[in-house]
C-alpha cells in the first residue's frame, strides 16, 4: 500500500496542473462541438450527427492525454520508448471502441444526444414557424432507419479499407481512420439505444407488462416485507453498479490506453483468428486485436486480487463522495439566485469543481492499474509498441505458430521457415 501511496502523491505533485489543463481543454472543446453539432443539426440532422461524434472524441483525447501524461510517474507502467504522436494516434484508435462502450453505458452519450436534440430542434422549429410538417431532415431527430444504418456501414467499410491498406497509406490517414472508427461505433451505440428504447416502449404497451405491474402494486400494498425486499434489491443493484462497475470500467479503459499485454489469449479469440485465412484474416485482424486488447485490459480487474481491487473501489467511492459533497458545499456557499444566474454560472461552477477533482480520479485509477501491473503473479505487462498501427500483412497469425522445444523455435506454416529465438 505504501508504494501505491507514493505513486499517487508523485502523480499529483508532478502532473496535477497538466491534468487539470487537459481536462479543461477537453471539456471546452466538447461543449463547443456539441453546440456546433446542434446548430448544424438544426439545418440538417445528418450533418449534425456527423459532427456529434467529434464531441465524444474531445473527451476521449483529453483522457488519453491525461493518462499518457502521468505514465512516466508510474514505475510499473513507464517505458523509455513510449511517447510521440504516432503512439498517441494509435492509442486513440485502439481506445475508441471500449471508451465509446463505456461512454454509452455511463449515460454520457444520452446526455450529449439530448443536448444536441434540444439545440437542433429549437433552431429547426423556429425556422419552420413551428410547423412540424415543414421540418424534413432537420431538428436532430434520430431514429432507426436507412440513413443512420448507411452511415454506419460506410464508416465501417472505410475503417476496414484503412486496416487493409494502412501500410501503403501516409501516417496522417490514421486521423481519418480514427474518425471512421468513432463514427461507426457512435452510430452503432446510438442505434442500439434507439432500438432498446423502442423495445421498452413496445413491452410497456403489452398486457402482460400491465399485469405484472398490478401484481407488484398489490404486493406493495398488502405484503410490505416483500415490497421492502424488492425495493432494497433494486437499491443494492444500483449501488453495486455505481460502486463496482464504474471504477472497473475506468480501469479497463486505462488498460487499453497503456497497452496491457496478457499471458494468454482467450481460447475463443484464438480459434477465431486461426479459422480465418487470406484476405478475410487481413480484414478482420484489426478488430479481433481490439477485443484482445480489451480482454487484456479487463483482466486487470480480476488479476489485481481482492485486496488491491477492493482498496481501489473504496478509494474511488470516497473520491466520488468527496466530489459530490464539495460541489454541494460550494453551491450552498453561493446561496440562492434566480434562474438566469444559474443558467450562466452553474456550468462554470461544475467544470471548475471537476477540474480539481478529475486529476484525483485519474490518479486513483492510474495508481491502481500500476499496482496491478507491478504484481508478478498477475502475469500482466504493458507494451506501448502494441499501439504501433495496424498489423501488417506479414504478421504471423495465431494458428500459424507452434512452440518447438525449450528455445522457442516456431514454425511458420505458410513460408516453411524456422525462426529460433534464443
Amino acid at each position: 500500500m505504501t508504494p501505491a501511496l507514493r505513486t499517487f502523491g508523485r502523480i499529483l505533485a508532478s502532473h496535477w496542473i497538466a491534468l487539470a489543463a487537459w481536462y479543461l481543454g477537453g471539456e471546452v472543446l466538447h461543449q463547443l462541438l456539441v453546440q456546433l453539432a446542434g446548430f448544424v443539426g438544426g439545418h440538417t440532422t445528418l450533418g449534425g450527427l456527423l459532427l456529434l461524434p467529434l464531441a465524444v472524441a474531445a473527451r476521449l483525447v483529453s483522457y488519453i492525454a491525461m493518462y499518457l501524461t502521468i505514465r512516466p510517474s508510474l514505475p510499473g507502467t513507464a517505458h523509455p520508448e513510449a511517447g510521440g504522436y504516432q503512439e498517441f494516434l494509435a492509442t486513440t484508435l485502439a481506445a475508441i471502441l471500449p471508451f465509446s462502450a463505456f461512454y454509452a453505458a455511463w449515460g454520457m452519450l444520452t446526455v450529449d444526444q439530448n443536448e444536441f436534440f434540444n439545440i437542433a430542434s429549437s433552431i429547426a422549429l423556429a425556422e419552420s414557424n413551428y410547423e412540424f410538417g415543414q421540418l424534413g431532415d432537420r431538428g436532430g431527430i434520430v431514429s432507426v432507419g436507412v440513413l443512420p444504418v448507411a452511415v454506419l456501414v460506410i464508416a465501417l467499410a472505410a475503417r476496414i479499407l484503412h486496416a487493409r491498406f494502412s501500410e501503403r497509406l501516409p501516417s496522417w490517414t490514421f486521423i481519418a481512420a480514427s474518425y471512421a472508427e468513432l463514427l461507426w461505433t457512435f452510430m452503432l451505440f446510438t442505434l442500439v439505444g434507439q432500438w432498446w428504447a423502442d423495445v421498452r416502449e413496445w413491452m410497456g404497451e403489452r398486457a402482460v407488462t400491465t399485469w405484472l405491474q398490478d401484481i407488484g402494486d398489490w404486493f406493495a400494498s398488502n405484503v410490505v416485507p416483500v415490497a421492502m425486499l424488492w425495493e432494497g434489491s433494486l437499491w443494492f443493484v444500483g449501488l453495486l453498479a455505481t460502486v463496482l462497475l464504474v471504477p472497473a470500467g475506468w480501469l479497463a479503459v486505462a488498460g487499453v490506453i497503456y497497452g496491457t499485454t496478457f499471458d494468454s489469449t482467450p481460447p475463443a479469440l484464438k480459434r477465431g483468428r486461426a479459422a480465418l485465412k487470406g484476405t478475410t484474416a487481413k480484414l478482420t485482424r484489426t478488430f479481433l486485436r481490439r477485443f484482445e486488447d480489451l480482454w487484456a485490459a479487463v483482466s486487470v480487474i480480476w488479476r489485481g486480487g481482492p485486496v488491491l481491487i477492493g482498496a481501489f473501489v473504496v478509494f474511488y467511492a470516497l473520491w466520488r463522495l468527496a466530489t459530490e459533497a464539495g460541489t454541494r458545499g460550494i453551491l450552498q456557499l453561493i446561496g440562492g439566485h434566480d434562474s438566469p444566474f444559474w443558467d450562466a454560472y452553474l456550468p462554470l461552477i461544475l467544470v471548475s469543481v471537476a477540474a480539481v477533482a478529475e486529476p484525483l480520479g485519474v490518479a486513483i485509477v492510474a495508481t491502481a492499474y500500476d499496482a496491478v501491473i507491478a504484481r508478478p503473479e498477475a502475469g500482466l505487462d504493458t507494451d506501448p509498441s502494441g499501439f504501433d498501427g495496424e498489423p501488417s500483412d506479414a504478421a504471423v497469425e495465431v494458428g500459424d505458430v507452434e512452440m518447438k522445444g525449450t528455445h522457442s523455435v516456431v514454425w511458420h506454416q505458410e513460408d516453411h521457415e524456422n525462426i529460433v529465438r534464443e
